[in-house]
């Protein structure tokens, strides 16, 4: 490390922001300027303060050809952060990527056969999956969380303080010649811990499924700093039904990597070196750097060129004075006429940049009240808290609202669902029609109820309730009113 000059960064951040997109097929001379064009489209930023680039993750030929791109924005001030880092490690910045194409990069080439593999990237405070089939990227998923809740639940179990957190990480890492978890940690300690990271990852799975069915996933395959983590991979196999492997496990990556040790940790350094994606501003861009080091090469001829050069001026100028002293004068007074008209270019720049914001403004609005976006924003919730049990039988859009016929397995479970859905931010209202008990052919018996649900803000998120009448009816003091009149008889 000592004889290290350059380094390659691989980020990891919720400031990155990612959009996957579709163009007609074009040669990749064009893609930029296409992309450009319409960056403000895919990003609702200043782009003035965002570097923006893309990787081709697919081009699909024939009669309709798309190419399928991923385009990133990376703020420009991250990036110069790096480049400060760098230069105070006495490093060059060779290359700037993101950890997801970094990891791509590394396992598309180790040729699994069989289906879609799903890699998941396991850490302590995020988590990245890949959906990844003949080498061709289909979907990947960031999560803010990992396994971060189970280690400081063990941390607190065993009296541990911040000083003993890299312990912890050995002590519940069941490859390790210090793991002791399973004597501290039990089973309904694991599934509070890892619950929500393993929910995700089914989640994923769910939505892959139900948009690729012919293309279904097969096996998933953890990696990361702690995809050995107690519990981790019997419990997402068990909740998945797939197959689940380490990373470590499978002879291609141990060809791939030469058997290195570990090296399924460090996956995202690792395929950072390979394709890395273009994250460096132009005005931080290596060869810009470059040219400005080694204009000390040039100097001496430079210095000698110019000489000759001046030289030449002076006795040009000799014979020319007369007309340059009437230029100078005339250029003195273009100045003080531009200078005098500095202030309207100040004025129609703001001007521009109102109506740029007023438009954009009127643009989300009229996009915020389309019943599309309340249903995408409907669903969307729907799949993150709604657990995996329940069955949506059938499902009536209408511009206000969603009607469902929903199956579940007791009438305790129709009761969370209600009460789940009273809690959405999408939703203004929840109306619950008939309830009954049906069985099914094979002698099951499930739970049925009819939701009706009524876009718009939750009333309750603002502390509203919307039967406050019927509760409180007119007339009759509320709480927080007896409470003020009792405090006021009291203060007399």
């Amino acid at each position: 490390l000592h004889n290290a000059k350059n380094v390659v960064f691989a980020l990891s951040s919720s400031k990155i922001a990612v959009r996957e997109i579709k163009l007609p097929y074009m040669k990749e001379k064009y893609l930029s300027k296409a992309i450009y064009t319409n960056a403000e489209d895919y990003f609702p930023v200043d782009l003035k303060n965002y570097h923006i680039t893309y990787t081709i993750l697919e081009t699909v030929s024939g009669p309709s050809a798309f190419m399928r791109l991923l385009v990133l924005a990376v703020p420009v001030s991250m990036a110069e952060g790096y480049f400060q880092l760098a230069e105070k490690a006495g490093l060059s910045v060779k290359a700037i990527d993101s950890s997801g194409n970094s990891q791509y990069q590394a396992l598309r080439n180790l040729g699994l056969k069989g289906g879609v593999t799903i890699y998941a990237d396991i850490n302590a405070n995020s988590s990245i999956v890949s959906f990844i089939r003949d080498g061709n990227l289909l979907l990947q998923r960031t999560f803010a969380f990992g396994t971060e809740e189970l280690i400081s639940h063990y941390i607190s179990d065993t009296g541990k303080d911040g000083d003993g957190y890299l312990s912890a990480l050995r002590e519940t890492d069941v490859t390790s010649p210090e793991f002791a978890a399973d004597k501290v940690l039990a089973p309904e300690d694991l599934q509070e811990g890892l619950n929500r990271l393993v929910s995700g990852i089914v989640r994923s799975v769910d939505f892959f499924n139900s948009n690729h069915r012919e293309n279904i996933a097969s096996r998933i395959v953890l990696m990361g700093s702690n995809r050995h983590i107690i519990g981790l991979r019997e419990m997402i196999a068990e909740a998945t039904g797939l197959e689940t492997l380490f990373l470590d496990d499978i002879p291609e990556f141990a060809a791939f990597t030469g058997g290195a040790d570990d090296a399924a940790t460090y996956i995202s350094c690792i395929g950072s070196t390979i394709a890395p994606l273009n994250l460096i501003p132009p005005s931080l861009q290596p060869s810009r750097r470059h040219s400005d080091d080694n204009k000390d090469a040039t100097v001496l001829p430079g210095v000698i060129a110019c000489g000759i050069l001046i030289a030449c001026a002076i006795g040009m100028a000799f014979f020319s004075l007369s007309r340059c002293r009437s230029a100078a004068n005339r250029l003195e007074d273009i100045k003080e006429e531009i200078a005098g008209l500095e202030y309207t270019e100040k004025i129609y720049e703001s001007y521009i940049s109102y109506q740029k914001g007023e438009e954009a403004v009127k643009l989300v609005a009229e996009e915020s009240e389309t019943p599309n976006s309340k249903l995408v924003a409907f669903f969307e919730e729907l799949e993150k808290k709604m657990t995996s049990s329940i069955l949506i039988l059938s499902a009536d859009c209408t511009n206000d609202g969603v009607s469902m016929n929903i199956t579940v397995e007791s009438y305790t479970d129709a009761a969370a669902v209600v009460s789940e859905l009273r809690g959405f931010e999408s939703l203004s209202d929840i109306e619950v029609g008939g309830i009954s008990r049906t069985e099914n052919s094979a002698g099951v018996e499930r739970v049925a109820l009819t939701v009706y649900c009524k876009y718009g803000k939750n009333p309750y998120l603002n502390n509203i309730n919307p039967y406050g009448d019927l509760i409180n009816p007119s007339g009759a003091p509320s709480d927080s009113q007896e409470q003020t009149r009792q405090s006021g008889g009291a203060g007399q």
